[in-house]
Order: structure tokens, then sequence, then C-alpha cells
């Protein structure tokens, strides 16, 4: 019995139009201009591509899909007006883009409802995304932020907005939206300048995780954490009013790309996997250790990060209640501790103090830089950026302090810094004949007038025939 689904007769083969054109197009395929060529991109936008081509369109055997930038640009629509401003290239209003969404985190969708050329091109962009600043904006915004940025690695900053207390819930919220994507964070940046209890253990909890182990049948084995840190380039973690004495242990303890860090007010335990290859760190001694039981431990970080090429040291006192316990992890060995790299070094006296803190003193008479091409002095209480800013009288201690510079800095470096109570006109003259090398000499930001004061009064040594 024949079946009910088969066809009582064939279908005469019929060589339609449509068919005989995209044999041609395949056999022949058309020929296109130098400047679609130069514009072609795998990219391919079908938003301008009308959805019923015209009779003529289809004609017309030089008629191609466009490209994005093509699309950008010069739509197929031929009655399309366009702006003389996309004329730019697309790389300088990328560049324009990036710029403008530093200042403010709803710049890019802004600027993403303008035209549809600017909303193409920054949604196909996908390093516009990656920063992610949390202030004062909902979740929902930086999950969108997310997606778009697609695989780039992630720019991220904690900053609460000043003088507002930090919400623990939203600040949970934030972390938890952030964890599972850490492995991405090119940067890591969290700074709280208002106090609130517990916000350590908040912002910092979820990513101190240790790794896993799982004893079976089968054997040991451990199980990597999604905390690991493993294109992260720069961290920052700031928090003056900090009064959580405990260490953290961040990342599970890899960090391979880690070279900047900045600290203010945190105990961190400090391990090689993390900061072992640190070129550039900032450090602002939390307080809760003082004297030598401080310096041991700075000395301790030091010796780890033995490959600085930039180090900024500043002790800050804090007023404890009770003792704080400290356990030190490696003795640090008697002597000098060695920096052969280093070439700038930033010592920085807070504003609370009166004196230079002894333990800056006996930190530098631990350390040997012979390779140091500059020294800064600072003081955080008189800034020349601040116009308001008075002159203060020198440190009581200052003249020890630099007779000690010079016995521990080498005489080669080319720049010296000094703001504030670290300057001091009467001990100029003998530092610049010690420092015999010295091309740039700063005392509160004037440089060449007060330079050019000394070698008028005849003060300053000769150097190769030439007053320095």
């Amino acid at each position: 019995m024949p079946s009910i689904l088969r066809r009582s007769r064939r279908r005469e083969l019929i060589l339609t139009r449509s068919f005989k054109n995209a044999i041609q197009e395949k056999v022949h395929p058309p020929q296109r201009s130098p400047e679609s060529i130069y514009c072609s991109s795998p990219v391919v936008d079908r938003t301008n591509f009308p959805s019923s081509p015209s009779p003529s369109t289809v004609k017309s055997p030089d008629f191609a899909r466009p490209s994005l930038t093509l699309s950008l640009y010069r739509s197929p629509i031929s009655n399309l007006q366009h702006h003389p401003i996309h004329a730019l290239p697309p790389e300088l209003l990328i560049r324009v883009f990036e710029l403008g969404s530093f200042d403010d985190a709803l710049f890019l969708i802004t600027i993403s409802h303008v035209c549809h050329p600017w909303r193409m091109l920054a949604i196909h962009t996908h390093t516009l995304w990656r920063r992610l600043s949390f202030d004062s904006h909902g979740l929902r915004l930086w999950k969108e932020r997310i997606a778009r940025a697609r695989g780039c690695s992630l720019d991220i900053t904690i900053t609460p907005p000043q003088h507002r207390f930090p919400d623990i819930d939203v600040l949970a919220l934030q972390l938890h939206l952030i964890v599972p994507h850490i492995s991405r964070a090119r940067s890591f940046e969290l700074r709280f300048s208002s106090y609130s209890p517990f916000l350590w253990n908040t912002a910092l909890g979820p990513i101190c995780h240790q790794e896993q182990r799982d004893d079976n049948n089968m054997g040991a084995h451990t199980f990597a954490p999604f905390v690991h840190a493993l294109q992260l380039e720069k961290l920052t973690l700031c928090f003056p009013e900090n009064d959580d004495s405990k260490e953290f242990t961040l990342f599970a303890g890899v960090a391979p790309r880690l070279r900047y860090v900045t600290l203010d007010g945190i105990r961190l335990t400090w391990l090689p996997g993390l900061y072992g290859r640190l070129t550039h760190l900032d450090y602002t001694h939390h307080g809760f250790t003082t004297g030598s039981i401080a310096v041991d431990e700075v000395l301790g970080m030091i010796r780890i990060s033995c490959a600085l090429r930039e180090l900024r040291i500043c002790f800050r006192r804090r007023m404890l209640h009770g003792e704080v316990l400290y356990l030190s992890h490696d003795g640090v060995p008697a002597g000098q501790i060695h920096l052969l790299q280093l070439e700038r070094l930033v010592l920085a006296v807070d504003k609370s103090h009166i004196d230079i803190p002894p333990e800056l003193t006996s930190l530098l008479s631990r350390l040997s830089v012979p390779n140091l091409r500059e020294l800064h002095l600072v003081d955080l209480r008189c800034q020349p950026a601040n116009r308001r800013w008075r002159k203060s009288a020198p440190f009581p201690g200052l003249r020890a302090a630099l007779s000690l510079l010079e016995v521990t800095i080498p005489s080669s470096i080319k720049v010296l810094a000094m703001a504030g109570r670290w300057a001091d006109h009467c001990s100029i003259p003998s530092l610049m004949k010690h420092f015999r090398e010295l091309r740039n000499l700063e005392v509160d930001g004037v440089e060449k007038d007060l330079i050019h004061m000394y070698c008028l009064s005849g003060d300053l040594p000769l150097h190769d025939g030439a007053w320095i």
C-alpha cells in the first residue's frame, strides 16, 4: 500500500533567479573597492542592514554586507545623514570614551545612548567596561559591565563616599559579586576613610580562603580555590582608622603577577608567593607594633621583597588600649638588608609626629642601597601642593638624621628632595659636599632658584670644572 506521505508526482526543477545569483556570487565574487577592503572586519553589524532589500539592491552585483567599521560611518542606507564627528577614527573615539569613564561611572552608559555608531563602538570595545568602581551605584549596573567586558581583565575599586559610615551589608554584597571574578582582576583597590568595626573582616574575608585538601582512599589531592589572583598586578588597601590587629593571608597565597602594593593600616602575612616579585611598595605601618618589633616586622617584609625598585616607608603611632600579640614568622638576620635594585627611596613622617620616629632611623641604618638614585624626605603635615600650609620649624633631631643619611645613603644619588620639617637650609651645603653627583635638589618644591642662590654664594663645590 503506498504511503500517504509520498508525493503523487515529482516537482520539476526550475532554475530561479535567486539560485542563479547565489551560484554567480560563489563562482565569481564581486570586486570590492580598496576602501571597503581596508574597512573590512570579521565582526558584522546587522542592525543597519535593511530587513527587506529593495530590488535595485538585489540586482546590483557589487552589493556586500557591511563590516562593523563600515557600518559605523558608511551605512548602506544611502539617504541616511551622518554627523561630521563620525569622520574621526574609531581609535580616537575609544580613547576619549576611556578617559571620560575615569571620572563618571555612568559615562559609558550615556555615550552609548547618543547614537547608533557610538553605541556599536562602545559595546564592541570590551576594554572600556573593565573598570568597576563600586561607590554609590547599584549592583545591576556592575553585573552588566562585567558581562560586556567579556574576557578582559578587570580593574576593581571599592571606595565608599567620604564622611559616611561604610555599609557592611552593601560591602558584603559587592564582595559576593566580585569574588567569582577575582582571578580576572588586574588591579584591586579598597579605600575606607570612615571608621566602622569589623570592616576588614567583611572586605577581605571572602578572598582569604585557604587551599582545601581532600584525603580519600585515592590519596591527598589539593583543590585550587577560585580566589587565586592570577592576573593581579596592583593591590591597594587603605584604612587608616583600622583597629583590627590580626593578619590576613590574601588570595590563598597565589598572585604571580603582583608588582605594585600600597598598604595603610593593615597587617598582612608576607608570603614569597604573593610579594616576592614586588617592584614598588608604598607601606604605612599599621601602628600596632612599635620600637624594635616594628623594625623587625618591616625588615622581614623587605627581605622577602628584595627586588624592589621603589620603596616608601612611613611609621604611624596608634593609641592602643591593650597589648597586641605579635608572633614573628622568620628571624631577621643581624646586619644589613641588601636592596640591590632599589632606585627610589621615600621616607615620610606622619602628621602626628613631633620628631623623626626612631623606627625610621633604625630601619635606615639596617638598609644597604648601593644603586639608589633618588631620595625623598616627605613631611605629611606640610604639603607644598596645599596653599594653606605654613612653614614649620625643622625637626629637633634633624641634624642627627641627616648625619645618618650621609653614612647610609651612597654619594652617587642624583635627586634629593626635602619638604616641610625636613628642610634645613643650614645643612644643605654639607649635603651637597657629600652627594657630589647630585643633579637635582628640591626644597619645598623649589629647584633651580635655590641651587642658583647657593652657586652665587660660592658655598657649593666644583664638579668637573663647573658649579653644581
